[in-house]
């Protein structure tokens, strides 16, 4: 199973990707490496990150750490699919992602 990325995370996860290139060659890729294996992850095992205690139970919010990264992978239910909501750095604006899932 393939999580698909709502337009918000696939963004998110293209300025991460750029900003770490742009500090450093290669960390782009790393970085893009690490997100795809945390999501593969979550595809296959969704009920294994860490529950959102702040959004309804319909939408099943699930957390997942990118290792090596400050960033958390959130996957939600939404339209009766799973779909990766956000790419987000963990010490900027918590729970800006809420909005997401409508």
């Amino acid at each position: 199973m393939k999580l698909p990325f709502e337009a918000g995370a696939a963004d998110e996860l293209v300025a991460a990707a750029e900003w770490y290139e742009a500090e450093r060659v290669g960390y782009g890729e790393l970085f893009v490496q690490e997100v795809r294996e945390v999501v593969s992850r979550a595809a296959d095992f969704p009920g294994s990150g860490e529950r959102a205690s702040d959004s309804r139970p319909s939408h099943d919010v699930r957390l997942f750490r990118v290792r090596r990264f400050p960033f958390t992978v959130v996957t939600a239910r939404l339209d009766g699919r799973r779909a990766v909501v956000a790419v987000a750095h963990t010490s900027r604006r918590p729970g800006y992602w809420a909005d997401r899932l409508g």
